[in-house]
This record gives structure tokens, sequence and C-alpha cells, in this order.
């Protein structure tokens, strides 16, 4: 396996300068692209999920949320975010796995919305990284990406 770099390192950095404004700031982005106020019953995964300030976002805004990430160190920074504010939360999910790792995806299950912001790039293989995210998708669903 090629080596990665360990982006949770820097989330960890990430997490000691975490503000209730960054949040605000999350949840008013996640509600602009998602052209919503609230995601009230709606099932969110965030693909590659890094800090976790998204995937809190969401569950700030209402939605059951499945996090995930293949670095250890960034699960445990969403891991700390989730037990900083909805600790023994049964509406926030989060652990470590792979976009890349077809058990593991189809065991996820579908979404209402799929978000993965600056990930699935760097997956050594952004087009199956792609193809599996659809797979997530509910239909009628939304996916929310960004690669560069």
């Amino acid at each position: 396996m090629a080596a990665r770099f360990a982006f949770g390192k820097n989330w960890r950095d990430f997490l000691e300068s975490f503000s209730d404004e960054r949040r605000k700031r999350a949840r008013k982005s996640l509600c602009r692209m998602l052209k919503c106020e609230s995601l009230d019953r709606l099932h969110f995964i965030d693909v590659g999920s890094g800090s976790g300030l998204f995937s809190l976002a969401a569950r700030d805004l209402g939605a059951s949320v499945h996090s995930f990430d293949y670095d250890q160190d960034s699960v445990a920074c969403t891991e700390s975010l989730r037990e900083r504010f909805y600790p023994d939360d049964t509406g926030w999910k989060v652990e470590q796995g792979s976009i890349l790792d077809d058990h593991y995806v189809q065991s996820l299950g579908q979404f209402d919305i799929v978000y993965s912001w600056g990930v699935l790039h760097h997956t050594g293989d952004m087009w199956a990284a792609l193809a599996r995210v659809d797979d997530l998708l509910r239909p009628g669903g939304r996916l929310y990406i960004a690669i560069y």
C-alpha cells in the first residue's frame, strides 16, 4: 500500500483553535449549499470526516450522521467533537473506514446527503472513490463534494 499523508495530525491542531464561530459558519455553509434551513429527519454521511466539523454542523441541523475516515487520527478528531458536543448520542456514529473498501461501503446503506469535501482525490483511485460515493446516495438524495 502506498504511503499516505497523515491528515489527522493537522486536524488535531485545528481542534485546539475550534470556536463557536467556526461551528456557526459550517452550519451556514451547509445550509447555503443544500438550500435548506434544517436537516431534520435526513441521513447524512461524511466521507473522509477529517476534523468532524461538517459532521457536527449536520448534527446541529438535525440530521442523523455517519462519519468515517481512513486516517485514525482524523477519526479521533471527529470522535472528540462528538464527545464534546453530543456525548452518548446515538444519532451520530463515527468510525474508521475506507471509501475504497467495497465490503465496508456496501455495509453502510444509503443516505439523503453524501458529503465529501476535498477527500476523494487523495484516495489513490479517485474514479473508484467517486463510483462508491454515488452508491451511498439514496434516489433523490444530494451529493455534496469538492475535488481539487
